[in-house]
């Protein structure tokens, strides 16, 4: 135990990783799951003129072959992509990136950036 200035005592505290041997596997995982919805995220609600502006830099995009990033919403999560929209298929975005060729939902589109 060590003596701080302020005559608090420092005591070094490994949280619940210290108290992890005697739980129950169900206790582990419910606290894991616990620190995992920590990190949801709703997802935002979008103006119509917010709709309108990413139209317009879509549309933008595919005539002039431009790199994008595009926000999305995924799994309680908001994401990010780069590369070139290639073109929309039915409800969706077709997006050459770096690793292959991916698909966005228009639903899932939060804002579309050019870089």
């Amino acid at each position: 135990m060590f003596l701080r200035g302020d005559g608090m005592t420092n005591v070094n505290d490994r949280g619940s990783i210290k108290w992890t041997p005697f739980m129950m596997p169900e206790h582990i995982e419910m606290l894991n799951n616990y620190w995992k919805s920590q990190n949801n995220v709703e997802k935002p609600i979008l103006s119509e003129d917010h709709y309108e502006e990413m139209s317009r830099t879509i549309e933008e995009a595919i005539e002039h072959m431009l790199k994008v990033a595009i926000q999305y919403y995924k799994s309680q999560r908001i994401k990010v992509v780069e590369g070139i929209i290639k073109r929309p298929v039915m409800d969706r975005l077709e997006i050459q990136t770096a690793d292959g060729i991916d698909y966005i939902a228009f639903t899932d589109i939060l804002d579309v950036s050019i870089i």
